[in-house]
């Protein structure tokens, strides 16, 4: 592992729109170099600059196929198939991807027997510091009822978001309980609310970078917990920050709170 001052870092799917805010971010925050972003081999991006890609100006660093000699660690948030089929690099992983399947989520926890790999369904401080005032608030508003309303752009491709989950899962753990077993997905029909229940409730549209609430009721009170991220360039600092954690890690799994020392 890197003891370096500065961390070089490849950007996996480099032409995507969190892959250019990704690239950008690496050129602009210090203890960070830019070794490399790959795009699909058949990509028009393909040996593009990537500062002139991303609009940062001309870096100097060309987007490649795969990951250039050199790189330290890897930042992704792609798909869940192209996630695991990354893993084989074997290096450092920064995983920002949402969606993953029980059985590639086994993938990613095998691939961190032998490498660090961060995994956070949110890369943002804000969010994951937040995690831990949601299950708090839960534990001590025991009784009140819980719903979780997510926004997200049009192009988002899994719903409910994994934040959302995140926060909910943290909901239902203050209160010792498992999120399978007390989660209702968006409501239909004749469905009155059952005691306990979380409801949890996604809404896609327009360019919303991310906006999660949850929402605490009682008969005589509603408390309110809401986090906006008003751009893609807080998931690539924290991305960034977990970069430098990876480089330095013992393999194994972690998340952001592990980043954070939270």
């Amino acid at each position: 592992m890197s003891n370096r001052d500065t961390v070089r870092v490849t950007i996996i799917g480099a032409a995507g729109r969190m892959g250019r805010e990704l690239c950008r971010a690496t050129l602009e925050t210090e203890g960070v170099e830019l070794a490399g972003g790959t795009v699909e081999p058949d990509a028009p991006e393909l040996g593009a600059d990537l500062g002139e890609l991303c609009g940062a100006g001309r870096a100097d660093v060309s987007a490649t196929g795969t990951p250039p000699d050199g790189t330290e660690v890897l930042i992704e948030f792609t798909t869940p198939e192209a996630t695991v089929g990354h893993l084989s690099h074997g290096l450092p992983h920064v995983i920002g991807t949402t969606g993953l399947s029980d059985e590639q989520l086994s993938k990613v926890e095998a691939a961190a027997r032998a490498v660090p790999v961060v995994l956070a369904p949110n890369m943002s401080v804000g969010v994951n510091l937040l995690r831990a005032v949601v299950e708090d608030l839960s534990a001590k508003l025991e009784g009140y009822d819980v719903e979780v309303v997510e926004a997200h752009h049009r192009n988002k491709k899994d719903a409910p978001s994994g934040t959302a989950l995140f926060l909910a899962r943290a909901a239902a753990e203050g209160r010792g309980r498992s999120l399978e077993n007390v989660a209702v997905y968006g409501r239909e029909g004749v469905a009155p609310r059952e005691p306990g229940e979380i409801g949890i409730h996604a809404l896609r549209g327009g360019a919303v970078v991310g906006e999660h609430r949850l929402v605490f009721y009682s008969d005589g009170e509603e408390v309110e917990v809401v986090h906006r991220a008003l751009s893609r360039r807080t998931f690539a600092d924290g991305a960034l920050r977990a970069a430098r954690f990876a480089t330095n890690a013992e393999p194994g799994l972690y998340g952001m709170a592990d980043v954070l020392g939270a």
